[in-house]
């Protein structure tokens, strides 16, 4: 007989599965449709099978709260491991948010979503760019802790400000390219902010060019550092 434990970890571990299953396929159709052109029908669908009616709804119980999800994930699930440097762990955040984009339905749904006039009441797209500013003010501040930016710096304000830059140039990009040229622009993005930021001995060090994304991904292998966060559902 299985053991209570196996059996409960084997039940969480189909739920993560059908909650990833989910998001794929939300992730595409909200990607290809935007808010108000998707449907619960059109995802459950996209999943190919993999996921019933029942398990849609046990998760999610409408389109509002599927689409709030995606959006509360984004950040999470781009975070990368800590490293030493935090200014090169800043950039290598933002080359991992491309590679994400790039790749993954989830996060080409959350950039859509994030500036999608139609989405409901109940959902403020504002949210995500609070926690991504968040996110880049905590690394700024860790990075002057460890001396490795100009004095004086205003984090909050510098975060807000990169934000609100790196999702301009990637909308461009989306519109000019579908992004295909995302990593050059942001390599020409850090080389136009860096020198403002940090210190003009460290400067040098920071690895900023467009092949950091080569370096991050190299193409003998598909595997991302995988996926962080994103079980919160």
């Amino acid at each position: 007989m299985t053991p209570p434990q196996a059996r409960q970890r084997a039940t969480q571990e189909r739920s993560l599965r059908t909650v990833e299953d989910i998001r794929e396929a939300a992730g595409e159709i909200f990607d290809k449709c935007g808010y108000a052109g998707a449907s619960l029908k059109m995802i459950l669908e996209q999943t190919g099978g993999r996921v019933t009616k029942g398990g849609l709804y046990h998760h999610y119980e409408s389109k509002e709260a599927l689409a709030q999800d995606i959006l509360k994930i984004q950040v999470p699930m781009s975070v990368l491991p800590a490293q030493s440097m935090k200014l090169q762990e800043l950039v290598d955040t933002s080359y991992f948010y491309v590679h994400l984009l790039l790749t993954s339905p989830i996060a080409r749904a959350g950039a859509r979503l994030a500036m999608d006039g139609s989405l409901p009441p109940g959902i403020d797209p504002a949210d995500i760019f609070r926690a991504w500013s968040a996110h880049a003010a905590t690394l700024l501040r860790q990075a002057a802790e460890r001396g490795e930016t100009r004095p004086n710096l205003d984090v909050e304000a510098i975060g807000e400000i990169l934000v609100g830059a790196y999702s301009g140039i990637q909308q461009t990009s989306k519109a000019f390219d579908d992004r295909k040229e995302l990593p050059r622009r942001i390599s020409l993005f850090w080389r136009l902010i860096l020198p403002g930021i940090t210190t003009p001995d460290l400067l040098p060090r920071i690895h900023f060019s467009p092949d950091r994304l080569g370096m991050l991904f190299p193409p003998s292998s598909s595997k991302s550092p995988g996926k962080r966060g994103t079980d919160d559902s």
